[in-house]
Protein backbone atom coordinates (compact mmCIF):
# COMPACT_ATOMS: atom_id res chain seq x y z
CA UNK A 1 0.00 0.00 0.00
CA UNK A 2 1.90 3.31 -1.37
CA UNK A 3 1.11 6.52 0.80
CA UNK A 4 -1.35 7.98 -0.54
CA UNK A 5 -3.95 4.62 -0.57
CA UNK A 6 -2.66 4.47 3.11
CA UNK A 7 -3.79 9.06 3.89
CA UNK A 8 -7.25 8.09 2.23
CA UNK A 9 -7.61 5.09 4.31
CA UNK A 10 -7.17 7.14 6.92
CA UNK A 11 -8.90 9.82 6.38
CA UNK A 12 -12.18 7.15 5.82
CA UNK A 13 -11.09 5.75 9.29
CA UNK A 14 -11.04 9.09 10.78
CA UNK A 15 -14.81 10.12 8.87
CA UNK A 16 -16.06 7.38 10.61
CA UNK A 17 -14.82 8.09 13.89
CA UNK A 18 -15.78 11.54 13.62
CA UNK A 19 -19.29 10.80 12.52
CA UNK A 20 -19.66 8.64 15.35
CA UNK A 21 -18.18 11.43 18.08
CA UNK A 22 -19.07 14.57 16.37
CA UNK A 23 -18.10 17.15 19.53
CA UNK A 24 -14.59 15.75 19.19
CA UNK A 25 -13.05 18.24 18.48
CA UNK A 26 -9.74 16.38 17.73
CA UNK A 27 -11.37 13.82 15.22
CA UNK A 28 -12.71 17.34 12.65
CA UNK A 29 -8.69 18.53 13.44
CA UNK A 30 -7.17 14.96 12.34
CA UNK A 31 -9.50 15.04 8.84
CA UNK A 32 -7.91 18.71 8.19
CA UNK A 33 -4.45 17.86 8.67
CA UNK A 34 -5.45 15.04 6.14
CA UNK A 35 -6.75 17.07 3.81
CA UNK A 36 -3.93 19.52 3.33
CA UNK A 37 -2.22 17.03 2.42
CA UNK A 38 -4.31 14.81 0.14
CA UNK A 39 -7.39 17.21 -0.92
CA UNK A 40 -8.63 17.38 -4.53
CA UNK A 41 -11.95 18.80 -5.52
CA UNK A 42 -13.73 15.60 -5.87
CA UNK A 43 -12.73 14.36 -2.18
CA UNK A 44 -13.57 17.66 -1.02
CA UNK A 45 -17.23 17.55 -2.90
CA UNK A 46 -17.81 13.80 -1.72
CA UNK A 47 -16.56 14.45 1.81
CA UNK A 48 -18.94 18.07 2.26
CA UNK A 49 -22.28 15.71 0.87
CA UNK A 50 -21.36 12.68 3.53
CA UNK A 51 -21.35 14.99 6.51
CA UNK A 52 -23.92 16.60 5.29
CA UNK A 53 -25.89 13.98 5.50
CA UNK A 54 -23.96 11.80 8.47
CA UNK A 55 -24.30 14.66 11.10
CA UNK A 56 -26.46 17.05 12.31
CA UNK A 57 -26.95 20.40 11.52
CA UNK A 58 -27.59 22.14 14.54
CA UNK A 59 -26.02 22.07 18.70
CA UNK A 60 -22.49 21.29 19.02
CA UNK A 61 -21.94 18.93 16.07
CA UNK A 62 -23.70 21.14 13.81
CA UNK A 63 -21.37 23.91 14.90
CA UNK A 64 -18.12 21.48 14.50
CA UNK A 65 -19.47 20.66 11.14
CA UNK A 66 -20.10 24.58 9.93
CA UNK A 67 -16.59 25.40 10.80
CA UNK A 68 -15.05 22.31 9.65
CA UNK A 69 -16.84 22.89 6.11
CA UNK A 70 -15.61 26.48 6.06
CA UNK A 71 -12.18 25.64 5.68
CA UNK A 72 -12.93 22.41 3.46
CA UNK A 73 -14.52 24.51 0.66
CA UNK A 74 -14.19 28.43 1.35
CA UNK A 75 -17.45 29.07 0.74
CA UNK A 76 -19.63 31.94 2.91
CA UNK A 77 -22.72 29.92 4.05
CA UNK A 78 -20.92 27.57 6.42
CA UNK A 79 -19.20 30.05 8.80
CA UNK A 80 -22.58 32.09 8.40
CA UNK A 81 -24.48 29.01 9.80
CA UNK A 82 -21.83 28.72 12.55
CA UNK A 83 -21.91 31.93 13.80
CA UNK A 84 -26.17 31.32 13.77
CA UNK A 85 -25.45 28.03 16.16
CA UNK A 86 -22.93 30.40 18.37
CA UNK A 87 -26.01 32.37 19.13
CA UNK A 88 -27.88 29.18 20.27
CA UNK A 89 -25.66 26.74 22.20
CA UNK A 90 -26.00 26.04 25.67
CA UNK A 91 -24.44 25.92 27.74
CA UNK A 92 -23.04 29.69 27.05
CA UNK A 93 -19.43 29.05 26.88
CA UNK A 94 -17.53 32.62 26.86
CA UNK A 95 -14.42 31.20 25.55
CA UNK A 96 -15.97 29.56 22.32
CA UNK A 97 -17.82 32.70 21.68
CA UNK A 98 -15.41 34.69 21.94
CA UNK A 99 -12.31 32.50 20.11
CA UNK A 100 -15.48 32.29 17.08
CA UNK A 101 -16.13 36.16 17.02
CA UNK A 102 -12.35 36.71 17.00
CA UNK A 103 -11.37 34.21 14.75
CA UNK A 104 -14.49 34.87 12.35
CA UNK A 105 -13.59 38.48 11.59
CA UNK A 106 -9.86 37.51 10.96
CA UNK A 107 -10.90 34.89 8.69
CA UNK A 108 -13.40 37.01 6.24
CA UNK A 109 -10.88 40.25 6.73
CA UNK A 110 -9.02 37.96 4.47
CA UNK A 111 -11.51 37.95 1.61
CA UNK A 112 -13.30 41.33 1.74
CA UNK A 113 -12.67 43.60 -0.86
CA UNK A 114 -13.50 46.81 0.66
CA UNK A 115 -15.12 48.01 4.35
CA UNK A 116 -19.06 47.66 3.01
CA UNK A 117 -18.09 44.05 2.00
CA UNK A 118 -16.73 43.31 5.19
CA UNK A 119 -19.16 45.04 7.30
CA UNK A 120 -21.60 43.07 5.23
CA UNK A 121 -20.01 40.20 6.22
CA UNK A 122 -19.60 40.49 9.75
CA UNK A 123 -23.42 41.30 10.39
CA UNK A 124 -24.16 38.28 8.26
CA UNK A 125 -22.33 35.87 10.81
CA UNK A 126 -24.17 37.59 13.34
CA UNK A 127 -20.91 39.01 15.01
CA UNK A 128 -22.66 42.16 16.98
CA UNK A 129 -25.19 39.75 18.31
CA UNK A 130 -22.27 37.28 19.48
CA UNK A 131 -20.41 40.61 21.19
CA UNK A 132 -23.58 41.70 22.71
CA UNK A 133 -24.21 38.34 23.91
CA UNK A 134 -20.97 38.31 25.52
CA UNK A 135 -21.25 41.78 27.34
CA UNK A 136 -24.38 41.07 28.75
CA UNK A 137 -22.65 37.58 30.21
CA UNK A 138 -20.05 39.78 31.49
CA UNK A 139 -22.05 42.72 33.27
CA UNK A 140 -24.32 39.84 34.94
CA UNK A 141 -21.37 37.80 35.99
CA UNK A 142 -18.55 40.34 36.61
CA UNK A 143 -21.09 43.39 38.00
CA UNK A 144 -18.40 45.82 36.93
CA UNK A 145 -20.65 48.42 39.07
CA UNK A 146 -19.35 46.37 42.38
CA UNK A 147 -15.86 46.35 41.73
CA UNK A 148 -15.03 49.80 39.56
CA UNK A 149 -16.93 51.88 42.19
CA UNK A 150 -19.07 54.80 40.86
CA UNK A 151 -17.63 58.41 41.66
CA UNK A 152 -18.00 62.16 39.75
CA UNK A 153 -15.85 62.54 36.92
CA UNK A 154 -15.39 65.72 35.98
CA UNK A 155 -11.86 66.12 34.42
CA UNK A 156 -9.51 63.24 33.18
CA UNK A 157 -6.23 62.25 35.06
CA UNK A 158 -5.53 58.87 34.01
CA UNK A 159 -6.47 56.77 31.28
CA UNK A 160 -6.50 52.72 30.97
CA UNK A 161 -5.70 52.08 27.46
CA UNK A 162 -7.08 48.69 26.52
CA UNK A 163 -6.12 46.03 23.60
CA UNK A 164 -7.62 42.65 22.55
CA UNK A 165 -4.05 41.08 22.57
CA UNK A 166 -0.67 42.32 23.34
CA UNK A 167 2.77 40.91 22.07
CA UNK A 168 5.63 42.58 20.91
CA UNK A 169 6.31 45.65 18.85
CA UNK A 170 5.97 43.88 15.20
CA UNK A 171 2.56 43.04 15.88
CA UNK A 172 0.69 46.04 14.07
CA UNK A 173 -2.25 46.25 16.60
CA UNK A 174 0.08 46.23 19.73
CA UNK A 175 2.14 49.03 18.36
CA UNK A 176 -1.01 50.91 17.30
CA UNK A 177 -1.86 50.61 21.18
CA UNK A 178 1.43 51.97 21.85
CA UNK A 179 1.28 54.33 20.00
CA UNK A 180 -2.43 55.53 21.08
CA UNK A 181 -0.85 55.30 24.61
CA UNK A 182 2.34 57.71 23.75
CA UNK A 183 -0.49 60.38 21.87
CA UNK A 184 -2.52 60.07 25.60
CA UNK A 185 0.96 60.24 27.40
CA UNK A 186 1.49 63.85 25.11
CA UNK A 187 -2.00 65.26 26.91
CA UNK A 188 -0.51 64.50 30.15
CA UNK A 189 -2.61 61.66 31.18
CA UNK A 190 -1.33 58.81 32.71
CA UNK A 191 -1.84 55.45 31.10
CA UNK A 192 -1.73 51.78 32.04
CA UNK A 193 -1.98 49.67 29.37
CA UNK A 194 -4.30 46.20 29.96
CA UNK A 195 -4.89 43.07 27.89
CA UNK A 196 -6.79 40.06 28.62
CA UNK A 197 -4.95 38.20 25.50
CA UNK A 198 -8.54 37.60 23.78
CA UNK A 199 -6.88 35.61 20.85
CA UNK A 200 -5.03 32.62 23.93
CA UNK A 201 -6.30 30.37 26.06
CA UNK A 202 -6.13 27.00 27.50
CA UNK A 203 -8.59 25.39 25.01
CA UNK A 204 -8.55 27.94 22.36
CA UNK A 205 -6.85 25.37 19.95
CA UNK A 206 -10.40 23.18 20.31
CA UNK A 207 -13.33 25.45 20.17
CA UNK A 208 -13.60 25.53 16.19
CA UNK A 209 -13.70 22.50 13.81
CA UNK A 210 -11.92 24.42 11.36
CA UNK A 211 -8.56 23.93 13.40
CA UNK A 212 -7.93 27.37 13.12
CA UNK A 213 -5.87 29.25 16.27
CA UNK A 214 -3.38 31.56 16.88
CA UNK A 215 0.14 30.22 17.13
CA UNK A 216 1.78 30.51 20.38
CA UNK A 217 3.08 34.78 19.95
CA UNK A 218 6.17 36.08 20.61
CA UNK A 219 5.79 38.10 23.74
CA UNK A 220 8.19 40.44 24.06
CA UNK A 221 8.12 44.14 25.90
CA UNK A 222 11.63 45.71 24.28
CA UNK A 223 11.02 49.06 23.15
CA UNK A 224 7.36 49.71 24.92
CA UNK A 225 8.83 52.51 27.16
CA UNK A 226 9.18 54.61 23.85
CA UNK A 227 5.96 54.39 23.83
CA UNK A 228 4.50 53.93 27.63
CA UNK A 229 7.68 55.82 29.28
CA UNK A 230 10.48 54.97 31.95
CA UNK A 231 7.85 54.01 34.36
CA UNK A 232 5.61 51.86 32.20
CA UNK A 233 2.41 50.34 33.63
CA UNK A 234 1.34 47.28 31.69
CA UNK A 235 -0.88 44.23 32.93
CA UNK A 236 -1.32 41.20 30.53
CA UNK A 237 -4.64 38.45 31.65
CA UNK A 238 -3.03 35.19 32.30
CA UNK A 239 -3.34 32.65 29.60
CA UNK A 240 -3.72 29.01 31.60
CA UNK A 241 -7.11 30.62 32.76
CA UNK A 242 -10.24 30.90 31.44
CA UNK A 243 -11.49 34.48 29.98
CA UNK A 244 -14.02 35.39 32.60
CA UNK A 245 -11.91 35.04 35.18
CA UNK A 246 -9.26 36.51 33.22
CA UNK A 247 -11.67 39.68 32.50
CA UNK A 248 -12.52 39.36 36.59
CA UNK A 249 -9.17 39.49 37.68
CA UNK A 250 -7.81 42.26 35.55
CA UNK A 251 -11.29 44.39 36.25
CA UNK A 252 -9.88 44.14 40.15
CA UNK A 253 -6.65 45.71 39.22
CA UNK A 254 -8.09 48.56 36.99
CA UNK A 255 -9.62 49.00 39.84
CA UNK A 256 -6.86 49.65 41.63
CA UNK A 257 -5.54 51.62 38.93
CA UNK A 258 -8.87 53.83 39.22
CA UNK A 259 -9.21 55.47 35.45
CA UNK A 260 -11.24 58.04 34.65
CA UNK A 261 -11.07 57.14 31.08
CA UNK A 262 -11.37 53.96 29.58
CA UNK A 263 -9.93 53.90 25.39
CA UNK A 264 -10.49 50.66 23.46
CA UNK A 265 -7.59 49.80 20.29
CA UNK A 266 -9.34 46.72 18.30
CA UNK A 267 -12.61 45.40 16.77
CA UNK A 268 -13.83 43.95 20.09
CA UNK A 269 -12.74 43.13 23.79
CA UNK A 270 -14.52 41.76 26.78
CA UNK A 271 -12.34 43.65 28.68
CA UNK A 272 -13.12 46.75 27.30
CA UNK A 273 -17.20 45.79 27.44
CA UNK A 274 -16.69 44.80 31.08
CA UNK A 275 -15.97 48.87 31.90
CA UNK A 276 -18.46 50.34 29.67
CA UNK A 277 -21.21 50.76 32.18
CA UNK A 278 -19.13 52.59 35.05
CA UNK A 279 -16.50 54.74 33.03
CA UNK A 280 -16.36 57.20 29.94
CA UNK A 281 -15.50 54.80 26.84
CA UNK A 282 -13.65 55.82 23.61
CA UNK A 283 -12.85 53.12 21.01
CA UNK A 284 -10.52 52.77 17.67
CA UNK A 285 -10.84 50.28 15.82
CA UNK A 286 -7.64 48.60 13.64
CA UNK A 287 -9.81 48.18 10.46
CA UNK A 288 -11.58 51.74 9.91
CA UNK A 289 -15.10 50.39 11.25
CA UNK A 290 -16.56 51.38 14.31
CA UNK A 291 -15.42 48.86 17.13
CA UNK A 292 -18.24 46.11 17.92
CA UNK A 293 -18.22 47.44 21.29
CA UNK A 294 -20.99 50.08 23.17
CA UNK A 295 -18.74 53.46 23.50
CA UNK A 296 -19.52 57.44 23.99
CA UNK A 297 -17.40 58.39 21.27
CA UNK A 298 -15.38 56.20 18.49
CA UNK A 299 -12.49 57.67 16.41
CA UNK A 300 -13.46 57.60 12.42
CA UNK A 301 -10.77 58.08 9.73
CA UNK A 302 -14.07 59.34 7.81
CA UNK A 303 -14.47 62.84 7.69
CA UNK A 304 -18.01 62.46 6.50
CA UNK A 305 -18.96 60.69 9.39
CA UNK A 306 -17.49 63.44 12.06
CA UNK A 307 -20.18 64.41 15.07
CA UNK A 308 -22.51 61.88 13.89
CA UNK A 309 -24.27 60.19 16.38
CA UNK A 310 -25.30 56.70 15.18
CA UNK A 311 -25.67 52.83 16.43
CA UNK A 312 -23.09 51.34 13.87
CA UNK A 313 -24.26 47.91 14.41
CA UNK A 314 -27.84 48.20 14.65
CA UNK A 315 -29.53 47.50 17.90
CA UNK A 316 -26.51 45.60 19.06
CA UNK A 317 -25.14 48.58 20.93
CA UNK A 318 -26.25 52.44 21.75
CA UNK A 319 -25.05 54.60 19.48
CA UNK A 320 -21.58 56.53 19.83
CA UNK A 321 -20.74 59.71 18.29
CA UNK A 322 -17.74 59.65 15.86
CA UNK A 323 -15.10 61.66 15.76
CA UNK A 324 -13.21 62.68 12.90
CA UNK A 325 -9.10 61.29 13.74
CA UNK A 326 -7.37 60.51 10.86
CA UNK A 327 -3.79 60.06 12.85
CA UNK A 328 -2.16 56.50 12.43
CA UNK A 329 1.00 56.11 12.76
CA UNK A 330 4.68 57.73 12.80
CA UNK A 331 6.66 58.43 9.70
CA UNK A 332 9.01 55.26 9.71
CA UNK A 333 12.19 55.10 10.89
CA UNK A 334 13.91 53.05 7.51
CA UNK A 335 17.03 51.84 8.44
CA UNK A 336 18.54 50.50 5.13
CA UNK A 337 18.62 51.93 1.74
CA UNK A 338 18.15 49.52 -0.38
CA UNK A 339 20.17 50.53 -3.90
CA UNK A 340 18.15 48.78 -7.25
CA UNK A 341 21.94 47.58 -7.97
CA UNK A 342 21.29 44.95 -5.26
CA UNK A 343 17.96 43.43 -7.07
CA UNK A 344 20.01 43.74 -10.40
CA UNK A 345 17.64 46.30 -11.74
CA UNK A 346 18.76 48.74 -14.11
CA UNK A 347 17.96 52.35 -13.09
CA UNK A 348 15.71 53.40 -15.65
CA UNK A 349 13.15 50.54 -15.03
CA UNK A 350 10.14 51.14 -12.70
CA UNK A 351 9.82 49.50 -9.45
CA UNK A 352 5.91 48.59 -8.09
CA UNK A 353 5.97 47.31 -5.13
CA UNK A 354 3.32 45.35 -2.74
CA UNK A 355 3.58 44.64 0.89
CA UNK A 356 0.95 41.54 1.69
CA UNK A 357 1.35 38.54 4.66
CA UNK A 358 -1.98 36.28 2.25
CA UNK A 359 -0.52 37.01 -1.81
CA UNK A 360 -2.50 34.20 -2.97
CA UNK A 361 -5.90 35.07 -1.40
CA UNK A 362 -5.28 39.21 -2.61
CA UNK A 363 -4.15 38.80 -5.66
CA UNK A 364 -6.79 37.50 -7.62
CA UNK A 365 -9.42 37.37 -10.53
CA UNK A 366 -9.81 40.53 -13.00
CA UNK A 367 -7.54 42.74 -10.80
CA UNK A 368 -4.40 40.12 -11.49
CA UNK A 369 -5.51 39.67 -14.53
CA UNK A 370 -5.39 43.87 -14.92
CA UNK A 371 -1.67 43.72 -13.61
CA UNK A 372 -0.31 40.97 -15.96
CA UNK A 373 -1.35 43.70 -18.91
CA UNK A 374 0.31 46.53 -17.14
CA UNK A 375 3.17 44.27 -17.09
CA UNK A 376 2.86 43.09 -20.35
CA UNK A 377 2.28 46.64 -22.02
CA UNK A 378 5.51 47.73 -19.66
CA UNK A 379 8.12 44.93 -20.06
CA UNK A 380 10.68 46.94 -18.53
CA UNK A 381 8.67 46.87 -15.39
CA UNK A 382 9.41 45.26 -12.47
CA UNK A 383 6.95 44.16 -9.50
CA UNK A 384 8.11 43.01 -6.20
CA UNK A 385 5.98 41.67 -3.49
CA UNK A 386 6.87 41.05 -0.03
CA UNK A 387 5.51 39.21 2.73
CA UNK A 388 4.45 35.41 3.47
CA UNK A 389 5.99 32.97 2.06
CA UNK A 390 7.21 34.04 -0.96
CA UNK A 391 5.52 32.03 -3.46
CA UNK A 392 4.59 33.60 -6.61
CA UNK A 393 0.24 33.32 -6.76
CA UNK A 394 -1.28 31.44 -8.82
CA UNK A 395 -3.01 34.09 -10.68
CA UNK A 396 0.41 35.49 -11.63
CA UNK A 397 2.38 32.00 -13.08
CA UNK A 398 1.73 33.74 -16.58
CA UNK A 399 3.95 36.74 -15.93
CA UNK A 400 6.72 37.05 -18.13
CA UNK A 401 10.07 35.48 -16.02
CA UNK A 402 12.14 37.84 -13.96
CA UNK A 403 8.90 40.63 -14.12
CA UNK A 404 7.12 39.89 -10.64
CA UNK A 405 9.52 39.07 -7.75
CA UNK A 406 8.32 37.16 -4.88
CA UNK A 407 10.08 37.74 -1.54
CA UNK A 408 9.68 35.96 2.14
CA UNK A 409 8.63 38.65 5.09
CA UNK A 410 11.42 40.07 6.09
CA UNK A 411 11.57 42.03 9.18
CA UNK A 412 12.51 45.12 7.26
CA UNK A 413 10.76 45.02 4.33
CA UNK A 414 10.51 48.52 4.24
CA UNK A 415 13.35 48.80 2.50
CA UNK A 416 11.97 47.85 -0.65
CA UNK A 417 10.10 51.33 -0.20
CA UNK A 418 13.59 53.15 -0.89
CA UNK A 419 13.79 51.62 -4.56
CA UNK A 420 10.12 51.60 -5.65
CA UNK A 421 8.58 54.15 -7.93
CA UNK A 422 4.68 53.10 -7.12
CA UNK A 423 3.16 51.32 -4.13
CA UNK A 424 0.78 48.92 -5.23
CA UNK A 425 -2.39 47.91 -2.80
CA UNK A 426 -4.75 45.57 -3.68
CA UNK A 427 -8.29 45.68 -3.65
CA UNK A 428 -8.94 44.71 -0.13
CA UNK A 429 -9.99 46.31 3.13
CA UNK A 430 -6.47 45.56 4.70
CA UNK A 431 -3.21 47.24 3.84
CA UNK A 432 -3.48 51.28 4.81
CA UNK A 433 -0.22 51.00 7.31
CA UNK A 434 1.54 49.79 4.10
CA UNK A 435 -0.07 52.95 2.18
CA UNK A 436 0.75 55.25 4.58
CA UNK A 437 4.34 54.01 4.94
CA UNK A 438 4.37 54.97 1.22
CA UNK A 439 2.76 58.25 1.48
CA UNK A 440 5.31 59.45 4.15
CA UNK A 441 8.30 58.43 2.39
CA UNK A 442 7.12 60.27 -0.76
CA UNK A 443 6.36 56.89 -2.49
CA UNK A 444 2.37 57.18 -4.69
CA UNK A 445 0.44 55.21 -3.54
CA UNK A 446 -2.50 53.22 -5.24
CA UNK A 447 -5.78 51.78 -2.95
CA UNK A 448 -9.60 51.46 -3.41
CA UNK A 449 -11.84 54.03 -1.43
CA UNK A 450 -13.43 52.52 1.17
CA UNK A 451 -11.27 50.58 2.17
CA UNK A 452 -8.38 51.07 4.95
CA UNK A 453 -6.11 52.07 2.38
CA UNK A 454 -8.03 54.47 0.49
CA UNK A 455 -8.78 56.08 4.35
CA UNK A 456 -5.23 57.11 4.31
CA UNK A 457 -5.09 58.61 0.45
CA UNK A 458 -8.33 60.84 1.27
CA UNK A 459 -9.54 62.26 -1.83
CA UNK A 460 -6.30 60.35 -4.21
CA UNK A 461 -7.69 56.88 -3.24
CA UNK A 462 -9.23 55.23 -6.38
CA UNK A 463 -13.09 54.87 -7.36
CA UNK A 464 -12.85 52.75 -10.05
CA UNK A 465 -10.36 49.69 -11.39
CA UNK A 466 -10.62 51.86 -14.41
CA UNK A 467 -9.53 54.83 -12.84
CA UNK A 468 -6.37 52.54 -10.95
CA UNK A 469 -5.23 51.16 -13.95
CA UNK A 470 -5.27 54.42 -16.02
CA UNK A 471 -3.13 56.20 -13.00
CA UNK A 472 -1.43 53.24 -12.75
CA UNK A 473 -0.62 53.62 -16.51
CA UNK A 474 0.05 57.50 -16.85
CA UNK A 475 2.47 57.21 -13.49
CA UNK A 476 4.67 54.37 -15.39
CA UNK A 477 4.23 56.54 -18.27
CA UNK A 478 5.45 60.35 -17.05
CA UNK A 479 7.93 60.30 -14.06
CA UNK A 480 7.27 64.16 -13.84
CA UNK A 481 3.10 63.30 -13.16
CA UNK A 482 4.27 60.27 -10.84
CA UNK A 483 6.68 62.58 -8.82
CA UNK A 484 4.45 65.41 -8.20
CA UNK A 485 1.69 62.73 -6.99
CA UNK A 486 4.18 61.43 -4.53
CA UNK A 487 4.98 64.70 -2.99
CA UNK A 488 1.42 65.66 -2.37
CA UNK A 489 0.50 62.30 -0.66
CA UNK A 490 3.67 62.81 1.58
CA UNK A 491 1.80 65.93 2.61
CA UNK A 492 -1.04 64.81 3.28
CA UNK A 493 0.70 62.37 5.72
CA UNK A 494 2.13 65.12 7.73
CA UNK A 495 -1.00 67.19 7.86
CA UNK A 496 -3.63 64.07 8.13
CA UNK A 497 -1.64 60.89 9.22
CA UNK A 498 0.73 61.40 11.38
CA UNK A 499 0.55 60.89 15.12
CA UNK A 500 3.18 63.36 15.99
CA UNK A 501 0.03 66.06 14.99
CA UNK A 502 -2.86 63.56 16.82
CA UNK A 503 -2.43 64.70 20.45
CA UNK A 504 -4.87 67.78 20.23
CA UNK A 505 -7.61 65.84 18.14
CA UNK A 506 -7.20 62.99 20.80
CA UNK A 507 -7.67 65.34 24.17
CA UNK A 508 -10.87 66.58 21.98
CA UNK A 509 -12.03 62.87 21.67
CA UNK A 510 -11.08 62.13 25.23
CA UNK A 511 -13.30 65.04 27.01
CA UNK A 512 -16.11 64.17 24.40
CA UNK A 513 -16.64 60.40 25.71
CA UNK A 514 -16.40 62.35 29.65
CA UNK A 515 -19.38 64.37 28.59
CA UNK A 516 -21.19 61.97 27.08
CA UNK A 517 -20.58 59.62 29.62
CA UNK A 518 -22.11 62.46 32.18
CA UNK A 519 -25.33 62.55 29.98
CA UNK A 520 -25.52 58.67 30.08
CA UNK A 521 -25.40 58.74 33.64
CA UNK A 522 -27.54 61.24 34.14
CA UNK A 523 -30.37 59.78 31.88
CA UNK A 524 -32.87 58.10 34.02
CA UNK A 525 -32.97 54.14 33.49
CA UNK A 526 -36.12 52.11 32.58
Amino acid sequence: MDVKQEELLLLDDVVRRTVANPTASHCWHQMIQILRRQAHPALSLQLEQFLLLNVEGNDLPGFYRATFLDMLTGRPEYLQQAGHIMLTLQPLDTDRLITFLQNSWQRVLLDAAGRDAFRQRLQELALPQIAALLNQCIWQTLQPAKILKSRPLTEIRKVALIAPLLTNIKHPPTLMALQQADSLRQNGYEVALFSAQEMLGPDFKHFLGSHSFMSDPEFVTAGWERYLGQRAQFVTGDVRFSMMQRWKSLVHQMAQFDPDLVMSVGLYSGLAAALYPVRPMLSLGINSLSPMLPADVWLTAQQDLHATVAAQWGTAFPASQAHYHPYRLHKPDVTVQLEREALGLAKNQSVLLTLVSESEARITGEWAASMLAILAAFPDVVWLIVGGNGVMPTALQSAKTGQVRCIAFCSDALKYMTCSDVYINPPMLGGGFAVAEAMSLGVPALSMQGSDGGDKLGRAAMTSMAGYFQTLQLWLNQHAVRQSAGLAMQDHFYQHLDLAHAAPSLKIACELALQRFQIRMAAPTS
